[in-house]
């Protein structure tokens, strides 16, 4: 009975004038009059909009529309309150990428209106399509459910109306321990209406060191092999056409994890070379494929003339995250969240450089936002 009317009572506050507060140390991320702060993704006007002091998705776009947070975050403690009408499918991202599949990439914080089904991986508190709620919590239909998600990498705890539906840590599950460490927030559009209200967060502290190697402007701290391809700088990516050639780090790096944002035309055939020694001889190391043509005996992700990686489709000239992670002689390849290899019997085992590859003439292939992270 206790429980039942402290729920009556958080729904009561929720509805009754408390969205706005905001607890010590927090900060608000909807503003109750507009979007500041937020950006619609893959959607139109009114894809996402204010009425009455709440942030609204009527559900008219449906996916992939998201409503990203214009900032990126690491660790944080974020609190928000959700309300559903009827069938709902929707969700909360974090460590969402700029581009890919924010749920695959980064995490889901499933929302979902069923609760007599059991707890499923799609239930709301699931991480979406990975692990079930601990508990059903959501309240009533149309009732504020109070939502947070408290990540401190590697802890990950999350509730609804104050019932812990996950606890983990994340570097102790086999497919979770390979997501983004940061990113952004979003808000999905699965073509539901969902309401929210009372978004803020605290920031804790950043653990992660990442070292860009790209500055979106020149070619410092890099220097190319072959003269066959033409390499140039163009919004911020670097792009290259034109044949064969190599663009290839001044540092060299042995065990590390690899972060870049790739899109190609079609049929473009490139790679990212790992523990490069030089061109001369042929000292190159080992490649990770870039090839988005059906029937490739090596399609992107592969490590080239050793392992075969799942063909992973994704449109031509559209961005996609690819992740190369090295120890030793293990290897992991992820393409836009979905590890594509994973091998103990990398065969080059040393410090190298990291060479990107265009190798074919008419298609273009480019590169941005790439960074490492020494291990």
């Amino acid at each position: 009975m206790r429980l039942r009317i402290a729920f009556a009572l958080c729904v009561f506050l929720g509805t009754a004038g408390l969205a706005g507060a905001v607890e010590e140390g927090f900060d608000s991320l909807f503003n109750g009059k507009n979007l500041t702060g937020w950006t619609v993704e893959h959607g139109e006007a009114g894809t996402f909009s204010v009425q009455k002091d709440v942030l609204y998705c009527p559900g008219v776009t449906g996916y992939p529309a998201w409503l990203r947070s214009e900032k990126v975050y690491e660790n944080f403690d974020l609190r928000f309150e959700f309300r559903m009408d009827g069938w709902c499918n929707s969700g909360v991202f974090f460590h969402a990428p700029l581009h890919g599949r924010n749920s695959k990439v980064g995490f889901e914080f499933q929302i979902d209106h069923k609760s007599e089904e059991g707890l499923l991986k799609k239930s709301a508190g699931a991480l979406f399509d990975v692990l079930p709620p601990k508990v059903m919590a959501i309240g009533p239909d149309k009732s504020w459910n109070q939502g947070r998600i408290l990540m401190d990498w590697p802890r990950l705890t999350c509730w609804i109306n104050d019932r812990v539906v996950q606890e983990l840590n994340v570097e102790e599950h086999p497919e979770l321990k390979h997501r983004l460490r940061k990113g952004y927030l979003g808000l999905q559009d699965m073509g539901y209406k969902v309401w929210y209200q009372n978004i803020r967060i605290k920031e804790l502290p950043s653990k992660e060191k990442w070292q860009s190697l790209f500055n979106g402007e020149n070619f410092d701290g890099w220097y190319q092999e072959g003269k066959g391809a033409v390499w140039k700088v163009i919004d911020g990516a670097m792009h290259t056409a034109g044949g064969t050639s190599y663009m290839v780090t001044n540092g060299e790096y042995e065990n590390f994890e690899f972060q870049s944002y790739v899109r190609t035309s079609a049929n473009a055939n490139g790679g990212i070379f790992v523990r490069w020694k030089q061109l001369e001889g042929g000292d190159r190391g080992n490649e990770i494929q870039v090839e988005n043509t059906p029937d490739s005996n090596f399609p992107t992700g592969s490590l080239y003339n050793i392992i075969r990686a799942p063909m992973f489709h994704y449109e031509n000239e559209e961005w996609f995250l690819i992740q190369i992670k090295i120890v030793g002689s293990r290897l992991v390849v992820r393409v836009n969240g979905e590890t594509v290899v994973e091998t103990d019997e990398f065969p080059t085992v040393r410090k190298g450089h990291i060479s990107l590859q265009m190798h074919s003439h008419d298609p273009w292939i480019e590169f941005k936002d790439l960074k490492i992270k020494t291990l």
